[in-house]
């Protein structure tokens, strides 16, 4: 497969898109889905934080300095291998603590790094003009190369016209697979009678078929012709995040009836899923300062709940915050190995909270436990405790108070069931 042809003069948008990514380790290729690349660079099993910068730096040098795939990797194949990164290994999987053997570098998985990185970020930055121009061009045509190497599915998609905000370009915004050379090319009305083409009248169907991520245990729909982990918008993905957290910061100033009823939690979890996780790359949480975010919204129930048998314990506001102390503490390397939650775990906290198992209230130390099914712990039930209108600091030592996430692990089913101090408050379970 040839390497994507990158242009004379720098793709301003496309290096932006590349330089603002954070840095996310991760063992498989299913550990960043989807729309995390987008906030995300990550590499397989390349689990070192410095080499993975490494590499997104020398990516963002190609684009800026128009190099081919020839020239980038004879400047970074000698550097993965005196750095111990090149060839056959045994790793062991963090997941599930396994040792297994893996490939690390070779000339073929450079060639998909280079290959995807490159056409993600054009694709993104492709994006930014298309809205931009979407009042006189409202149109994309899907764009699939002609050629015994290009999926019948993506040969079948070729010609198809819609408007830019149609919902089949949400699923089906180029690269829609490993190795895909599709593009969308962007019309006018002009430039559609000129070419004697007609807007499509119906879209190719989505035919989605389930396809189970073995490392979440998660069970996704993904479109016929669409590689799982290729089926989002390329281009709305990481302004949806931003917009998503934005959104949340604001509902942390509404009163708590009225952020429940006007919020879509799993909606804003899936938006700023991918922008936590990079966020908690980055912390040194040996070394907490008191950063903080929100990551999700009380449910109604749990604010009913709480108005009518804990007025006391009525929130101020119906957001749900963590700071870097409360990841430290979720991780801390006091707890028994049996009790602890994984980095996982805590980098789907937006999700977790969102779609929980159930929601219990502890009479005992009051606060909020929301109770999840961690994959690959059979037998354990993760635990979530959020303390009402908790009182932290913030970096500067000024004085906050919301709904925050203090701590967590995992426990058995037993321990909450059969226990008087908790109350179910919500969930099904």
């Amino acid at each position: 497969m040839p390497a994507p042809s990158l242009t004379p003069l720098p793709p301003e948008q496309a290096i932006r898109f590349l330089e603002a990514k954070g840095h996310r380790v991760g063992f498989a290729w299913q550990d960043v889905w989807e729309a995390e690349h987008a906030v995300s660079f990550t590499v397989a099993k390349m689990m070192q934080v410095d080499l993975l910068a490494d590499v997104h730096a020398s990516l963002v040098t190609a684009l800026k300095e128009g190099q081919s795939f020839d020239q980038w990797r004879k400047g970074l194949e000698p550097m993965l291998q005196a750095r111990g990164w090149w060839g056959q290994s045994v790793e062991t999987d963090p997941l599930t603590g396994e040792e297994k053997a893996v490939q690390l570098g070779s000339p073929r998985r450079l060639r998909t790094i280079f290959d995807t990185n490159v056409r993600m970020a054009m694709a993104a930055g492709q994006w930014e003009r298309i809205e931009r121009l979407a009042p006189a061009r409202p149109y994309l045509r899907y764009v699939a190369v002609k050629d015994d190497r290009t999926r019948p599915d993506h040969l079948a998609w070729n010609g198809t016209i819609l408007p830019v905000g149609h919902a089949w370009w949400d699923t089906h915004s180029p690269p829609c697979g490993w190795g895909c050379r599709c593009t969308v090319q962007q019309l006018s009305v002009r430039d559609l009678e000129r070419a004697g083409w007609t807007v499509t009248a119906n879209p190719p169907p989505l035919d989605p078929r389930p396809w189970l991520n073995r490392r979440t245990g998660e069970t996704v729909e993904v479109p016929a012709g669409v590689d799982p982990g290729f089926a989002y918008h390329k281009g709305k993905a990481a302004r949806t995040a931003s917009s998503a957290r934005q959104l949340l910061e604001k509902m942390a100033e509404l009163p708590p009836e009225l952020a429940a009823e006007v919020a879509d939690p799993p909606t804003l979890a899936r938006q700023i899923q991918p922008e936590f996780a990079r966020w908690v790359d980055t912390l040194d949480l040996a070394r907490p300062r008191g950063d903080m975010r929100p990551v999700g919204t009380l449910s109604p129930p749990i604010v009913r709940w709480l108005a009518d048998n804990k007025p006391e314990l009525m929130p101020d506001s119906g957001a749900l915050m963590v700071s870097d102390k409360g990841l430290s503490h979720l991780l801390r390397d006091a707890k028994k190995e049996a009790q602890r939650l994984l980095p996982a775990d805590v980098k789907r906290l937006p999700t977790i909270l969102a779609e929980p198992a159930a929601v219990y209230f502890d009479h005992l130390n009051p606060a909020l436990l929301y109770v999840f099914d961690p994959p690959g712990r059979d037998g354990k039930l993760g635990k979530i405790v959020v303390r009402v209108n908790f009182a932290t600091k913030t970096p500067n030592r000024a004085s906050v108070r919301g709904n925050f996430v203090v701590t967590g692990g995992l426990v058995a089913p037993a321990d909450i069931e059969r226990d008087a101090r908790y109350v179910r408050v919500d969930g099904k379970a």
